[in-house]
């Protein structure tokens, strides 16, 4: 799916990232896959610095106007607008995060023109002294905080803002904020920050009375509401992309349930998998509803998987996670994909290529999953293919998509109990799911099947039950598009 966003100050469209393995999540920048790059200016204790530190940021750091190094640049200070024009009286079109990666060009008279590929795709002017080659992290604000005079309180104070904009959820930058609020002698600013620090250790999920029990898919990067529980019914989930009448990243466009800091359950491979935490809400596409968040806990500094997560606990059939296929299961499940493509046409050496191009780990397509629907129940095998034949002279044939949900037939076997499978050039019509979790979301005892579904420049999320005959899908919500 490539998403275009038309440019603001003329010239050419620039491609937007392509949502990746399991949604939008790997079409994220690199500068905001660290947590906490993207949440000055989404947290109000946080948004008076970030103007300050933008004015006070010296020119000594612009690069030179002769100086044409092109390439990928990071905002330095707590935040950076980007404007329509190369002008502070410009039209503000993002608010761009301490650092978020950007693509720059010239230095022109103090302004770089950039493609802000993580904010919408927008094209515009950020000032060149806000901007620099390597990303802020969090321990070099630590050294060059340390290595400041304690009589320089103002560069001191800056660089502690500069860490606690880029890491709020750390103590590390709660503590450097709280020195230097004791050291200004601010009481009522240090009482709010030292209270901040305490409920940074009291981690809990909350949820307001009139919130209602809101479900959310997380493909490993992001956060995106994809159902409501109203009693036992499962409801599409709200879908919130914000007021486009505000800048991107502007904290107006946040929703309640993408408040920085907010907490939710979480749950993988069908289990309990601890917390998880939003960071802040992003935009991979023209328009979307998801938040970057990052598992926190005991196990907070492992990698996060996809799941789900849910603003009230949820109860899980198993206590362990179900295994992946194993070599036979996944023998199985590769030559069905293979006989389901051949219903349509294709002949075995492009099924065989087809597979082949799935599986490549540069463009991954192939997802072969395993799921019990009860406690006690047998397994039930999952999988979907997603390929497309770039050097294919056939484009009839340059795009497949392929969905089975595999079922023991009670005499030993599988049977294919849903079957989805389309061939042809791709374009508009073209559509496509992956799969990402199972989870009994309804408490019903029975787990529900969860997939991504892709249409042309759109994603959604999908929950499939089994009925008493057949799978259907029951909700969908979140996601994004143009």
């Amino acid at each position: 799916m490539k998403v275009l966003r038309s440019d603001t100050s003329g010239g050419s469209r620039r491609p937007e990232a392509t949502p990746g393995r399991f949604g939008p999540g790997a079409a994220i920048q690199a500068g905001l896959r660290r947590y906490g790059v993207a949440c000055c200016g989404l947290m109000l204790v946080a948004a008076a610095a970030c103007a300050a530190d933008a004015a006070q940021t010296t020119a000594a750091s612009r690069p030179p106007s002769e100086s044409c190094d092109r390439g990928p640049r990071y905002v330095l200070a707590t935040s950076a607008m980007l404007r329509e024009t190369p002008d502070a009286a410009g039209k503000a079109l993002a608010q761009l995060p301490i650092g978020s990666l950007v693509e720059g060009a010239c230095d022109d008279n103090g302004w770089m023109r950039v493609w802000a590929s993580g904010h919408a795709g927008l094209v515009g002017w950020v000032r060149s002294d806000l901007l620099a080659r390597q990303p802020p992290t969090l321990e070099a604000l630590q050294r060059d905080y340390r290595a400041l005079p304690r009589a320089d309180r103002e560069g001191r104070r800056r660089l502690a803002e500069r860490a606690f904009a880029l890491a709020p959820f750390d103590e590390r930058a709660h503590r450097l904020r709280i020195e230097t609020l004791r050291e200004a002698g601010e009481t009522d600013a240090l009482a709010r920050a030292e209270q901040a620090l305490a409920e940074l250790a009291q981690t809990r999920v909350t949820r307001a009375a009139a919130e209602p029990r809101l479900i959310f898919a997380f493909d490993g990067e992001v956060l995106s509401p994809m159902a409501v529980l109203e009693g036992s019914e499962l409801k599409d989930g709200p879908y919130n992309p914000g007021d486009e009448s505000l800048p991107v990243g502007d904290p107006r466009r946040v929703p309640t349930y993408f408040q920085p800091g907010r907490v939710y359950h979480y749950y993988h491979a069908g289990v309990d998998a601890g917390l998880l935490r939003v960071l802040a809400k992003t935009e991979p596409s023209c328009e979307s509803d998801v938040a970057l968040a990052r598992r926190v806990g005991a196990n907070g500094g492992k990698t996060s998987g996809v799941g789900i997560a849910a603003n009230f606990p949820l109860r899980p059939i198993a206590k362990s996670a179900e295994p992946a296929p194993d070599a036979a299961e996944r023998r199985l499940l590769e030559r069905l994909l293979r006989e389901t493509l051949r219903t349509k046409g294709v002949s075995p050496a492009k099924a065989d290529a087809f597979l082949a191009k799935a599986r490549d780990p540069e463009s991954p397509g192939l997802d072969l999953g395993a799921a019990r629907l009860r406690a006690a129940g047998p397994r039930v095998l999952i999988a979907t293919l997603s390929a497309t034949l770039a050097d294919d002279n056939d484009e009839t044939q340059s795009d497949a998509f392929a969905m089975l949900i595999v079922e023991p037939d009670g005499k030993g076997g599988h049977r294919v109990a849903y079957r989805d499978v389309a061939v042809g050039g791709g374009g508009e019509s073209s559509y496509s799911r992956r799969y990402l979790d199972h989870l009994d979301l309804d408490g019903d005892g029975r787990s529900e099947l969860i997939f991504i579904g892709y249409g042309y420049e759109t994603w959604r999320y999908q929950v499939w039950r089994r009925g008493e005959r057949e799978w259907t899908q029951v909700a969908w919500g979140g996601g994004g598009g143009c």
